[in-house]
């Protein structure tokens, strides 16, 4: 970060603070109307608009402008690591890696202290180095995500589905 922008790699594309709030109020809470956005981040409702319209534009954004293409301002790097703490000490560290800017969600999953990281870096060393500083707190594994894809199924398709294949009532049409 230099001057107030965020300069991404792939392009000479620059997120100035404002560009920054707006994504950030979105990373967590996609529903926001730009009213709600402008008043968050001390711009007009127009200028949040044309800020977002940017955004999805340059690949920032994706047009429902619920997830962040994170490798469009330079993380060219996904992962999924787990790592298995003491029961202990997980939920501390569950808490500690909410705050690195690499982890994306923390999740709890079945086994004793068995975390699943979603952790975005800028590159293979940049990885590596954080899972390095894991392997302070427990054993590590971790699998690179070459290509992720998004279904497509509407909710009420979904659950159509859901209900016919085990036979419970879950949706009325």
């Amino acid at each position: 970060m230099r001057g107030g922008t965020v300069s991404s790699n792939k392009r000479n594309n620059c997120l100035d603070r404002y560009d920054v709030a707006i994504l950030s109020a979105l990373a967590t809470n996609t529903r926001l109307t730009t009213v709600e956005l402008a008043t968050m981040v001390h711009l007009s409702r127009t200028a949040v608009s044309r800020r977002i319209a940017s955004l999805k534009r340059t690949g920032v954004l994706n047009q429902d402008a619920e997830v962040l293409n994170y490798e469009s301002l330079g993380f060219n790097v996904r992962a999924v690591v787990e790592v298995s703490a003491p029961s202990r000490t997980a939920e501390g560290l569950r808490r500690d890696l909410l705050l690195r800017p690499e982890v994306l969600t923390v999740s709890v999953i079945a086994g004793d202290g068995l975390l699943c990281i979603d952790v975005i870096a800028i590159d293979t060393d940049h990885l590596h180095s954080f899972v390095r500083n894991l392997q302070n707190s427990g054993d590590t594994t971790t699998k690179i995500i070459f290509a992720e894809d998004k279904s497509q199924l509407t909710l009420i398709e979904r659950m159509k589905l859901l209900s016919e294949q085990v036979g419970a009532d879950l949706v009325r049409v």
